[in-house]
């Protein structure tokens, strides 16, 4: 037992490495099914999502897409079914190198985006970072996401006149991967937004992840043709079934 609870610390120790150096993170779930409350939402489902690439979950309204990616984020737990990131069984160390970047947006909304990114990494990144390498990654994050323009206006809601939808949706994105996670999940980020806005959205996810050799996996609902073309690997769901 002593021995097998040291190889895992070593496995988890070696992830860790690898993700700060940048190297491939692969992640494969496979014959996963999930039941929540006596219903089988997922039924045997199977894929994989290697780094660089932008991977998307289709199917109809009900097919199982969230339950999905809720379940490759640990939100829920697989009733049966095995889940790994590079070989090794996902532990909660290696979760927090995972980010999920949700449909709605809960941010202050008297606050401008510069200040919001700005109380984000000091709160997200560790102690032991100079502020200096903070404010690095901020601004690297910013010219990711081209998000420059509007760094000094409100994030802003329903009563405060702010952010557009488009801008919001990648300010809710850079808030997530202020802490550079391994792998970026999103549900729907195109949900809400005109074509051009969701094109440029998934455009730039695309890029970041070849750019920085990240797993981005999405799931989203009707895209265009040529949001369509941005994918490199695609997930059919139909029933909780893949297709």
């Amino acid at each position: 037992m002593v021995e097998e609870k040291l190889d895992l610390t070593n496995m988890e120790n070696d992830f860790v490495s690898t993700s700060k150096n940048g190297q491939e993170m692969e992640l494969i779930f496979n014959h996963v099914n999930v039941t929540i409350n006596k219903r089988q939402i997922l039924k045997d489902v199977s894929g994989i999502a290697k780094a660089g690439c932008l991977t998307a979950i289709m199917g109809p309204s009900g097919g199982g897409k969230t339950t999905l990616l809720n379940t490759l984020a640990g939100r829920f737990p697989c009733t049966s079914g095995e889940i790994t990131l590079n070989g090794c069984s996902v532990s909660k160390s290696m979760r927090r190198k995972v980010c999920y970047v949700l449909q709605q947006d809960v941010f202050f909304p008297n606050l401008t985006l510069r200040e919001t990114l700005s109380f984000t990494a000091m709160i997200r990144l560790p102690d032991k970072m100079p502020k200096v390498e903070k404010e690095r990654r901020m601004e690297q994050l910013i010219d990711d996401l081209d998000l420059r323009k509007c760094l000094d206006t409100i994030i802003g809601d329903v009563w405060l006149r702010g952010l557009s939808g488009g801008e919001k949706k990648r300010a809710n994105i850079a808030c997530e991967l202020i802490t550079d996670p391994v792998m970026i999940l999103l549900d729907e980020p195109t949900s809400g937004l005109d074509y051009s806005t969701a094109f440029g959205l998934i455009q730039g996810l695309k890029t970041y992840a070849k750019d920085h050799n990240k797993t981005v996996v999405t799931t989203i609902h009707q895209p265009s043709s040529f949001i369509f073309y941005q994918f490199d690997n695609l997930l059919l769901l139909s029933d909780g079934e893949v297709i």
